[in-house]
């Protein structure tokens, strides 16, 4: 018969008997999300911004997880609310099967954080001969900020432990401290602690979020706080959950984007970038710096149409056999939230391999997040089971010409009507196209007051491209004004892909939005593709899927490649159409230079 002891100790001797009665064999295959099974044996159904740590004494190796503070089962409630676990460990000695050990605290730590903090992304490290626990203290305790009572001034924080299952100690002082941004209440965002070494022993902590972006500074001896000055490499507004790893020469900055928390329209997605040195700049294939106005990043994990979307936040590991992989967490669309009414996003574990392809990182051969049975990793040196990579999908198939339009004319042709007009004198055609000024307008939910140039798109698998130009200066705008494609049934059920400036940050936009929803669901999610240029080239792919349709970004800078971005699913059928569309604030213009339709090949 099993005792069960109170508390943590009894979490951590069933983990741990659990874990040992497992042999130390290989899984042959898994398929995601992969199990995390609680002290009573149920699933876990979440576990957010995942990282990973490897038992540096255990024989065969152990694999601890780490997870951030959210509900983990829709069973568990402390009063009339969700228990909200305080950052849950697992541990695997296959990488696969995952089994509760304990929470990393068991109460906020009193003294450095907040009565109502979260407690986000932590951070494992072995070093100096003991095991860290960096992590996010959403709002510090007041002797830790300079002013009081506020309920968002974010600092880094860190625990010291002699086992990677604690339990842990946090340590006084905060690592980095609330950083202001204004007066006030008014601070950066200093989430999502990432911590690397390079080859001369120095370290280097990396942190930040979408409230001020991304930064590196120098981690000290002792790893209890940072030194010297801080170096962006990461745009505002734009990036989080910074994973730095070495592959080879150079330095990879994975690093998520968007909102992580939108129930079934979550659009998160995952960005990559390297550099020779652990302090960047990291540059993307095209050579676009991740913190720069027009901003970089090569999409690497984006959502293609299965039962996945939101996908990011990722740690990045190597395997026995060397084969590299990552974590991450996605969103299933079908089953999005623990609970609507508190929008508690559900976000599984996952899994899948990374190949290196031409110095840079193939996740799931280019493909998206897996739904179906993939090779396990390795828990054996030497013994690679993965099998061998396969080449990405060509992002250009051939497709056959139906219709292009250059509004080189003194009018427009036939084919095109207004839905809303533009105000008499706002748009024009000939040289170098259609002219449009960007109108205070949006298209967004209930506020349908864009004008949107439309024409009738034919049945069938499509691909719509188009040369867009918009004309805002590099620092624009305290608005989001935008241009760009709408492939719309009506203003309530579109996919809209668009060029956007908004707070100095120049992106591509990729929308959707739908109507009718249940009570409390979102009705509009977005992600982003490709970096923008001095002219862009915007490119839906449409193909018909069962019952609904994936609609595919895909933008290229001008003289650049092709980027290939998300995939949203909508169920716009027969009746749609193609719209052009320049809103968001007034005062610039968007200039289309061409649109054309083709049709996809079968």
């Amino acid at each position: 018969m099993t005792r069960f002891l109170p508390g943590w100790a009894g979490a951590l001797l069933l983990a741990a008997a659990g874990a040992a009665a497992q042999p130390a064999t290989q899984s042959a295959t898994y398929t995601n999300p992969l199990p995390l099974r609680l002290a009573d044996g149920s699933l876990a159904e979440s576990c957010a911004d995942p990282s990973l740590l490897r038992d540096r004494t255990s024989s065969p190796t152990v694999w601890y997880m780490y997870c951030t503070m959210d509900p983990v089962s829709r069973k568990e409630r402390e009063g009339s609310g969700w228990k909200f676990r305080m950052m849950p460990v697992y541990r695997s000695v296959d990488l696969v099967n995952w089994y509760f050990v304990r929470d990393s605290f068991d109460q906020r730590p009193p003294g450095l954080a907040g009565p109502k903090s979260g407690l986000w992304a932590p951070e494992p490290v072995y070093q100096n001969g003991s095991y860290y626990l960096y992590f996010t203290v959403t709002d510090v305790a007041d002797r830790h900020s300079p002013e009081k009572g506020c309920e968002s001034d974010s600092g880094i924080a860190v625990a010291t432990s002699a086992s990677p299952a604690g339990p842990w100690r946090p340590a006084e002082r905060l690592v980095v401290p609330p950083r202001r941004a204004g007066a006030g209440c008014n601070f950066h965002w200093t989430f999502d602690p990432d911590v690397v070494e390079d080859d001369q022993g120095d370290r280097f902590l990396y942190y930040g979020s979408y409230g001020g972006g991304l930064f590196v500074q120098r981690l000290s001896k002792d790893g209890l706080r940072v030194e010297g000055d801080p170096v962006r490499i990461g745009a505002a507004n734009r990036y989080e959950g910074a994973e730095v790893v070495k592959a080879g020469k150079y330095w990879y900055l994975f690093a998520s984007s968007t909102d992580c928390c939108r129930g079934p329209l979550t659009g998160y997605a995952l960005f990559v970038g390297r550099a020779t040195s652990p302090e960047g700049p990291f540059l993307d294939r095209e050579g676009n710096d991740m913190a720069a106005a027009r901003v970089g990043g090569t999409p690497v994990l984006v959502q293609n149409g299965n039962r996945w979307v939101g996908a990011g936040h990722n740690t990045v590991f190597q395997d026995a056999a060397g084969q590299w992989w990552t974590f991450y967490h996605a969103v299933d669309r079908n089953q999005g939230y623990f609970s609507v009414e508190d929008k508690l996003t559900r976000r599984p574990l996952l899994l899948d391999r990374i190949d290196w392809v031409d110095g840079w990182p193939l996740i799931n051969h280019g493909a998206g997040p897996s739904d179906t049975p993939q090779r396990a990793p390795s828990i054996v040196a030497g013994q690679a089971t993965a099998a061998p990579p396969v080449p990405a999908v060509s992002p250009t198939p051939a497709a056959m010409p139906l219709w292009t339009e250059r509004f080189d004319g003194a009018r427009l042709d036939a084919r095109w009507n207004w839905i809303r007009p533009q105000a008499a004198g706002s748009w024009s055609t000939g040289q170098p196209g259609l002219r449009m000024a960007t109108q205070q307008t949006d298209l967004h939910v209930d506020t349908n007051t864009a004008a949107v140039l439309a024409t009738a798109l034919p049945e069938g698998d499509l691909r719509i491209v188009a040369r867009i130009r918009l004309d805002a200066p590099l620092d624009c705008c305290a608005k989001p004004v935008q241009g760009g494609l709408v492939v719309m049934r009506d203003d309530d059920n579109y996919v809209k892909l668009v060029e956007l400036a908004h707070d100095g940050l120049r992106q591509v936009e990729f929308g959707k939005e739908l109507a009718p929803v249940e009570r409390g669901y979102p009705r509009y999610g977005n992600t982003v593709a490709g970096t923008p240029g001095e002219w862009t080239w915007l490119r839906i792919d449409i193909r018909r899927a069962g019952k609904e349709e994936r609609y595919t970004a895909w933008s290229m800078a001008e003289g650049g490649n092709w980027v290939g971005g998300s995939t949203w699913t909508h169920r716009l059928g027969s009746k749609r159409r193609l719209g052009l569309v320049a809103m968001g604030g007034a005062g610039h213009a968007v200039t289309f230079g061409e649109v054309r339709v083709e049709r996809l090949p079968p």
